[in-house]
């Protein structure tokens, strides 16, 4: 087997959400993925999609990492990851 060289780039697509962690709202219709380990809940969604959602921040040091399919919303420091190869 020959291994190939790729920049991540070319394999993914990286987002990040766009709201403040305060947009949360209880009993929401859609997941809202911040840096806690589970989603919180939103009653609209940014993104309708398959996607690795990572934390990007977090003050323990824990980078939680979701694979998630669906509407959902994203606070703004979590990375949603998808495959450009589908």
């Amino acid at each position: 087997m020959i291994a190939s060289e790729y920049n991540l780039v070319d394999l993914v697509n990286i987002k990040t959400g766009k709201l403040d962690s305060n947009a949360a709202v209880g009993n929401g219709r859609y997941p809202f993925f911040t840096c806690a380990p589970f989603p919180l809940s939103i009653d609209n969604f940014a993104f309708d999609q398959r996607a690795i959602i990572l934390a990007g921040n977090n003050a323990e040091g824990n980078f939680h990492l979701n694979y998630y399919e669906g509407k959902f919303n994203a606070y703004q420091r979590t990375y949603i990851i998808d495959c450009k190869m589908k």
